[in-house]
């Protein structure tokens, strides 16, 4: 006697379900197994994903003692952390064996803000990541006389010229590695200190425009290629002069 496309359809489904049921039950012993047994008090803690806060800066921040830090209160951790001028996301875990795994996002400093005898260390939105704690020692310094708010830098003149510099290194990210410093000067021009290929003065003028850094990252350029020797360039002329 043959079976029909339906009874082998309704065999099949019963061959199935025995399966299913076995591989369900395995599956809700493990959890049991791994869930239901005591959780053992937290007595280590993990840190991933920070790039330039270290554990104990964060234990610090936290304000327990980096050496022997208090767990009890490991709860109020990702709450605290998150108010951290320089953390953009928090997420903390545990696991039943008695440890925190802590993952911190860092916000991205984009250059250092030099006003009177402070360091700013900013992102894009001009938010202070931190202040005389500058943790990216690779970053542009700028420096002026600019409004500092209670947690970010204000003024037209400090949005103008991050904008534009902010233009320029993707233009020429050579020039990242090359400037060390842009000052504001007080009578409104603007001197740059590079570091790159040698310690040298660049006069800017008045105005911080892109035609105006494209000039440097060209006068660099002609100078590494030529082995020019100077201490200065002078940029405010229709050429550049170097000294």
């Amino acid at each position: 006697m043959v079976d029909t496309p339906q009874e082998i359809k309704e065999k099949r489904f019963g061959r199935v379900i025995p399966i299913l049921l076995v591989f369900s039950g395995l599956l809700a012993l493990g959890l049991v197994f791994r869930w239901g047994r005591p959780v053992k008090p937290v007595v280590r803690v993990e840190w991933e994903g920070q790039k330039y806060l270290t554990p104990t800066d964060l234990l610090v921040y936290l304000g327990t003692d980096a050496e022997s830090p208090n767990m009890s209160d490991w709860k109020d951790w990702e709450t605290k952390l998150s108010r951290h001028p320089r953390i953009k996301k928090v997420r903390i875990t545990r696991d039943p064996d008695g440890f925190l795994l802590v993952h911190i996002e860092e916000k991205v400093a984009e250059f250092v803000i030099h006003v009177g005898s402070s360091l700013y260390e900013v992102d894009e939105n001009l938010e202070i990541l931190s202040k005389d704690q500058v943790l990216n020692a690779h970053l542009i310094v700028i420096s002026g006389s600019f409004v500092v708010g209670e947690q970010k830098l204000e003024g037209r003149q400090i949005f103008d010229i991050t904008k534009e510099m902010r233009y320029a290194l993707s233009l020429y990210p050579a020039l990242s590695t090359r400037i060390s410093e842009l000052v504001a000067e007080r009578d409104g021009n603007y001197t740059m200190y590079l570091k790159s290929p040698k310690s040298m003065k660049v006069f800017i003028g008045d105005k911080l425009e892109i035609n105006v850094l494209r000039k440097l990252y060209a006068s660099l350029a002609y100078m590494e290629a030529e082995s020019i020797k100077a201490v200065s360039i002078d940029l405010r002329g229709e050429d550049a002069v170097y000294h």
